[in-house]
């Protein structure tokens, strides 16, 4: 399907890694989302969509945890 909507879990393949994030080990999901967030910062001629995706929902879920941070509240979402 893509994308169906404008949230952070709303497409393909940040609704996979959201699921990937739920079927992890709770110790393994930090590092997920950081090495998520690694590759879409690390230099490059360009980042790709899948990957500019994932670092989205990631980002999402590292503002959920601060203090005034917005739960995620996507079905799609962990």
């Amino acid at each position: 399907m893509g994308t169906w909507d404008i949230g952070p879990f709303d497409n393909d393949t940040a609704a996979d890694f959201a699921g990937n994030l739920n079927e992890a080990a709770v110790e393994e999901r930090e590092p997920m989302i950081r090495r998520v967030l690694k590759r879409a910062a690390d230099p490059a001629d360009c980042l790709d969509t899948p990957d500019a995706e994932r670092a989205v929902g990631a980002a999402a879920l590292v503002v959920a945890q601060r203090p005034a941070g917005k739960p995620t509240s996507s079905n799609y979402g962990p």
